[in-house]
């Protein structure tokens, strides 16, 4: 009797392992694991206007409209939408029995409030400035309708920005600053957790209206250091990587079991100036530290064939760019002691650059370092993680900084108004803290004119005087790099900078 027994027990045993063992085989073939270098800031879309957010909260947001990877717009939680004949008026009407992930069906209320918040948030209020906020109403259940300030040639692309994406009043009411602990949208996941720094984790809403995923589970994992996501890509232990660094991209060389996704994006990287307060705010110390640099160099150093040097203060693939008839300041040491003695410091100048830590971007930092040194500049380095990076660049706590822009539509008002108008500055994405009366009315003029060679020559004026005015270096135009398994399809990277991924399945699927 103990004999069988001990046989009953040890089947019993070999059985509930085994069942495990298949149960996390199970699980893993339902989660696709995307790695990702810096983590989402918030998952409230009106509370922030950065890339690692976008890339999260576009898995369970939308809105009323979207804006494809070939830059069509086209609708999303509206079904269609009227403008009037003067271009002032818009109406949308929604699809009707649209579900939140609480179970709320979508009403225009919810629009409504929505754009209220976002109009009233610092951190994004310049994407609607010109949404008249009295304005926005809700017709009836289905139809919501604003008025415009003045009129806005980028309104329809600006309504595709992830902070347009459409909340639920209830629950934003009910959490109230706890909101984005529990977040509901109506996209395609649900919010399940999100462990700061660590993951985030979705799971597939069942309830969605448009095609629902093939994966039942959805998790970014956060991990900063580039080499440490291709291993993960390589183990198996994540799906689809981004921010493939360039030092790695011959790992994919003669491995059939990843794939390199290489993609032009709308970013441009740059080191920023905050002229706003001394020494930067003297343009001569700004031109100075433009031509201690010999940015080609950089560039070729770091990114190694990933990109292009940038030469001016958007992508070329904007609208209206002229970046192919602008010229990269080119490096002149002497020119470059001549105009910091003009200025006060002809003895030198001790300045500090601060980054997160992106690797790339602390690469070009130590280069510049030591071109900094031909001229008399003593630079030092400082590196942040990325929420509280954001956060000293609000505050215009910095000197020098590197950072990306990625404009979030083809139109160049969502790159030049954010980050030089005089408005946008902290919280709105001018962390240059530039002010210039005449670049401001130069891009109010670029919003106001509808799209043709008249907007064409406002948006000439506006690069030339940005680059007059030497806020930043302009170095880098991207170029995305993402790694994917190559038992898994459906990636398409979108040159806004971040990804849909409900399209992603098994080759065999």
């Amino acid at each position: 009797m103990k004999k069988f027994f001990g046989v009953f027990l040890m089947v019993v045993l070999l059985s509930f392992i085994i069942s495990c063992g298949g149960g996390e085989a199970d699980l893993r073939s339902q989660t696709l694991i995307v790695a990702m270098s810096s983590d989402a800031i918030t998952m409230d879309p009106s509370a922030q206007n950065d890339a690692y957010s976008a890339n999260a909260m576009m898995q369970m947001y939308e809105g009323l409209i979207a804006i494809t990877p070939d830059n069509e717009v086209v609708p999303a939680l509206a079904e269609k939408y009227d403008i009037s004949s003067d271009g002032m008026e818009y109406t949308f009407y929604l699809k009707k029995g649209v579900k939140f992930h609480n179970g709320e069906e979508l009403k225009a209320g919810d629009v409504v409030f929505s754009y209220l918040r976002a109009c009233a948030s610092p951190a994004v209020a310049h994407i609607f400035s010109d949404i008249d906020p009295d304005t926005i109403k809700a017709v009836d259940d289905y139809t919501v309708k604003f008025r415009m300030k003045a009129p806005y040639a980028g309104i329809l692309t600006a309504l595709c920005h992830s902070s347009a994406h459409i909340v639920n009043k209830k629950a934003v009411e009910a959490a109230g600053d706890q909101y984005a602990r529990n977040p509901i949208g109506t996209g395609p996941y649900k919010f399940v957790s999100h462990t700061k720094s660590d993951k985030i984790k979705f799971e597939r809403y069942e309830e969605y209206q448009g095609k629902k995923p093939y994966y039942k589970y959805l998790e970014f994992r956060i991990i900063p250091e580039p080499t440490n996501r291709i291993i993960e890509l390589e183990s198996g232990g994540a799906d689809i990587v981004y921010d493939v660094s360039p030092n790695d991209l011959d790992r994919f060389t003669g491995n059939n079991e990843i794939k390199l996704i290489r993609s032009f994006d709308y970013l441009t990287q740059y080191m920023g100036m905050n002229c706003g307060k001394p020494p930067l705010d003297d343009i001569r110390v700004r031109q100075a530290i433009a031509c201690a640099v010999d940015t080609d160099q950089i560039v070729k150093a770091v990114w190694k064939g990933l990109g292009r040097t940038a030469s001016g203060p958007y992508a070329p693939a904007i609208r209206y760019s002229i970046a192919n008839k602008l010229k990269p300041i080119p490096r002149d040491v002497e020119k470059a002691k001549k105009l910091l003695k003009e200025a006060g410091y002809e003895s030198g100048l001790k300045i500090r650059l601060s980054t997160n830590e992106r690797t790339e971007r602390i690469d070009m930092a130590v280069i510049m370092k030591e071109q900094f040194k031909d001229v008399g500049i003593d630079l030092s380095i400082e590196v942040l993680e990325w929420s509280k990076y954001i956060e000293m660049l609000e505050k215009g706590e910095q000197q020098l900084f590197e950072i990306g822009w990625s404009s979030d539509t083809p139109d160049p008002d969502m790159v030049v108004y954010p980050c030089f108008h005089s408005i946008s500055r902290g919280p709105g994405g001018n962390y240059v803290f530039l002010s210039d009366p005449e670049l401001d009315e130069l891009i109010i003029k670029g919003r106001r004119v509808l799209d043709g060679p008249e907007r064409a020559n406002v948006y000439e004026q506006i690069q030339e005087r940005i680059m007059y005015l030497t806020p930043a270096i302009f170095q880098y135009n991207g170029e995305q790099a993402a790694g994917i398994r190559s038992n898994i399809t459906g990636l398409r990277l979108s040159p806004l900078g971040h990804h849909f991924l409900g399209n992603i399945k098994p080759v065999d699927k």
